[in-house]
């Protein structure tokens, strides 16, 4: 009984309505003034900014705070692209991921691309959630050049525990960004799916479209070329999302995370097995 109210609650929660009104706050000059409340309450580590803290000029921005150099040191192999904490890994069973555990969806359905999902069924793949606190920029897990990306439009379901849990195939239904990307070991994809109070989504080799059109109408895709260093950024997201990255099964692999734990960007996540 209690699954079923909260899953209703979600379904009816109007999440475009709150994402916009959660942004224009936020955005807001004035919310500036929440900036170093929001700091206490969550913990942020202040020393780690890239500029101080009252130079923010609203609470979005500090949302989406860089850091210093010093603050995320990049390590060896294949290296989480955010902060965040391990909600699910491993190998793909055919073309299924497990969203949490009793809930699944399929690489077709996530990719909305039958020839690509071949591609990487029986690979491997990782889900990094970001929360609120967290920070929120997203950095190459190794060095990559992309290729090519998709925007498919979607809801805003939030990706908490709540909704993972209540929402099925909550993946396939949100929002979300897929970036393909081609690398020394071979090619992966990154996916930076929506939620609920995630107004931007930005990446710095397209445009996305607007606000407007992000919830309806046809997928855009797009060719591109930027090639990125390790740790170096490639997109960000305002408030917190979820990082979901793809490898075919011919990737050297291994894994040296396990799910539920915390990582930040730059720690080693998996070995590539030469």
């Amino acid at each position: 009984m209690k699954s079923f109210v909260i899953q209703c609650a979600l379904r009816l929660m109007p999440k475009r309505a709150y994402t916009s009104l959660l942004g224009r706050i936020v955005r807001s000059r004035w919310s500036a003034r929440l900036i170093p409340w929001y700091a206490r309450h969550f913990s942020i580590a202040v020393d780690e900014l890239a500029k101080p803290i009252h130079e923010h000029v609203s609470l979005g921005e500090f949302f989406s705070r860089k850091l210093s150099a010093e603050a995320r040191p990049i390590s060896v192999g294949v290296v989480s692209p955010v902060d965040g904490v391990v909600s699910s890994m491993g190998r793909i069973d055919g073309h299924t991921l497990l969203q949490v555990k009793g809930q699944t969806y399929t690489l077709d359905e996530f990719l909305a691309d039958d020839v690509a999902a071949g591609r990487y069924a029986q690979g491997w793949y990782i889900t990094l959630y970001l929360s609120p606190s967290d920070y929120h920029r997203i950095h190459a897990p190794t060095d990559c050049t992309a290729r090519h990306y998709r925007h498919i439009p979607g809801t805003l379901y939030p990706v908490n525990a709540h909704g993972v849990q209540h929402i099925p195939k909550l993946f396939v239904q949100n929002e979300r960004v897929i970036t393909y990307f081609d690398s020394a070991d071979g090619p992966f994809v990154m996916a930076k799916v929506g939620a609920a109070g995630v107004g931007t989504v930005v990446v710095p080799f397209g445009q996305l479209p607007s606000r407007r059109n992000r919830s309806r109408g046809r997928m855009h895709d797009a060719s591109c070329h930027a090639t990125f260093e390790k740790g170096e950024e490639v997109g960000y997201f305002a408030l917190g999302s979820t990082v979901v990255l793809l490898f075919p099964p011919a990737w050297p692999l291994r894994f040296v995370v396990k799910s539920g734990e915390k990582v930040r960007m730059g720690h080693t996540i998996a070995t590539v097995v030469r």
